[in-house]
């Protein structure tokens, strides 16, 4: 009785000590500082090129316009793949960022589509949004220091 007793308290301590080694493995890796230098850069450019998208979409005509919004939509690519790649940053656990990043996209192909078209006002709703998503990844993947 006592030995079934001392083997039933082995399996429980195993089974215990086994789902706290899992749930200890599956906690958000916390991001490396040079992990979000490298994503925040990535998304410091992407906002350089947006804002060269918005002036030439203000100021240049449509092939240039539609040149600086491909740039742009490259840069954006760029953080895709850097964030993709780099541990969840602080402040975003728990957000879809997949869709975000959909989204992002999604706004970017549509805003040249109109931009193709010839419409300014409706490049410039498409675009509109995404300076916000932009400043707000960019307050995420700051350096503590800043």
């Amino acid at each position: 009785m006592l030995a079934s007793l001392i083997r039933q308290f082995r399996l429980s301590s195993a089974a215990l000590l086994a789902a706290l080694v899992l749930q200890w493995l599956a906690l958000p890796i916390p991001a490396r500082a040079d992990d979000l230098a490298d994503l925040h850069t990535a998304v410091e450019n992407a906002a350089a090129r947006y804002q060269a998208a918005m002036a030439a979409l203000e100021k240049g005509g449509r092939e240039q316009t539609a040149a600086e919004v491909r740039s742009f939509r490259e840069s954006w690519q760029t953080v895709i793949l850097e964030f993709g790649a780099r541990p969840t940053p602080p402040g975003a656990e728990g957000e879809d960022q997949t869709g975000l990043f959909m989204q992002m996209d999604t706004r970017i192909v549509g805003a040249l589509i109109v931009i193709d078209i010839g419409s300014r006002e409706a490049a410039r709703a498409a675009l509109a949004p995404i300076a916000e998503t932009l400043a707000d990844l960019s307050k995420k993947t700051a350096p503590a220091d800043q």
